[in-house]
């Protein structure tokens, strides 16, 4: 991984395509992204759904996403790019495109996603891989199981739970106990200190959503590796110049 890294939230979709598809990645890296993040959710079935909300709307109600099938979730009445992917899918359609970020939405899925990771190589057939959680006990696990795969803890203000909230409230401590090694805090956290301190343990600092030129110039000045933002086109020329 070099920086500063241009990295598409959701693949930052713009025009017709949906986010967290295989569409949304693809164009994200025809437009000069180094990384798409990604969010990956465990299905009914035992797949791996690249889905960000815990529950998706089907017939006037919303289920769990866990409680859904992936064919289930996925749109039959849109093209094949257009809908939701498996994780493998994804990663296949980023290699040697782009860098990504899987994150790992919840507890309990991680191994299988080390799983998948492992059989298609991807640490080492993708630029670079960084598997993140809002979840210590994800990250811990990751360690042992897949000790290979860089991690990084996710930290915001709001949670989730209070748990969440309490490690927003001390991002440097909690990222110190989760056995990451790299931090992803909201962009509001993100101090000059933090991005030092992670540094000085051989760590990387990537703020998250940055949609604003002035705030990304800021981020890597203040010693952020890049930066995770929904907008490329306003983004990319205050990290990519010259």
């Amino acid at each position: 991984m070099s920086g500063p890294l241009l990295i598409a939230h959701r693949g930052a979709p713009r025009g017709g395509a949906t986010e967290n598809t295989i569409r949304a990645f693809r164009e994200a890296a025809a437009a000069g992204a180094d990384g798409v993040e990604l969010d990956v959710r465990g299905t009914k079935d035992g797949r791996l759904a690249v889905f960000h909300d815990e529950a998706a709307l089907r017939g006037g109600k919303k289920v769990a996403v866990r409680n859904l099938t992936l064919e289930e979730l996925r749109d039959p009445s849109v093209e094949v790019h257009d809908r939701v992917p498996p994780l493998e899918e994804a990663i296949r359609a980023l290699l040697a495109r782009a860098g990504v970020i899987v994150e790992i939405k919840e507890p309990g899925t991680e191994e299988k996603v080390a799983s998948v990771l492992a059989s298609l190589k991807a640490d080492s057939r993708l630029p670079w891989l960084l598997v993140a959680s809002f979840h210590p006990s994800v990250l811990k696990t990751l360690a042992r199981v897949a000790p290979e795969l860089r991690r990084a803890l996710i930290v915001s203000r709001t949670g989730p739970g209070l748990g969440g909230i309490l490690r927003g409230k001390a991002p440097l401590m909690a990222w110190g106990s989760s056995g990451a090694q790299d931090l992803m805090p909201e962009y509001g956290l993100l101090t000059e200190e933090m991005a030092t301190k992670v540094a000085a343990k051989g760590g990387r600092v990537i703020p998250w959503t940055v949609n604003d030129a002035e705030e990304a110039e800021w981020a890597v000045s203040a010693g952020a590796a890049g930066v995770i933002t929904d907008d490329l086109p306003t983004v990319k020329p205050a990290l990519k110049k010259g």
